[in-house]
């Protein structure tokens, strides 16, 4: 698979905790298996959200420009808000993808330099 199994299985265990949370808030939610760029769908009342999950222990890291493109692409295409949903130091925080800095072919997610573009949960929620 190229990715090691327990990277593979944290990043797995917070899209179901994320979609337990979008549900408990109300919203319909499908987890997307295998990666194609969006790992959930979440809708309520007409707001639609596309989000790709990401779970680190460090305070960086990086993804790949083609992920973004592909979050990008499907949300245009389905009509959702795209989000970059990471859970970093601890931290879920949503980033709107058209904010992110590409650093050659990657996109460099530094939680002291995404922090004042993210939205908590909670802000997400209430967007709405």
């Amino acid at each position: 698979m190229g990715r090691s199994n327990s990277k593979y299985r944290k990043g797995t265990k917070f899209e179901w905790e994320l979609k337990r949370m979008l549900e408990n808030e109300g919203f319909a939610v499908i987890r997307s298996a295998g990666s194609h760029g969006v790992d959930l769908i979440a809708g309520k009342r007409g707001d639609i959200y596309a989000f790709e999950c990401k779970s680190t222990s460090k305070e960086s890291f990086y993804i790949s420009r083609e992920n973004i493109l592909k979050l990008v692409v499907f949300s245009e295409t389905f009509g959702a808000k795209p989000y970059l949903a990471v859970k970093i130091k601890g931290e879920i925080l949503f980033i709107n993808p058209y904010l992110l800095k590409v650093e050659g072919k990657s996109y460099l997610v530094d939680y002291y330099k995404i922090s004042p573009i993210a939205l908590s949960f909670k802000e997400l929620i209430e967007k709405r």
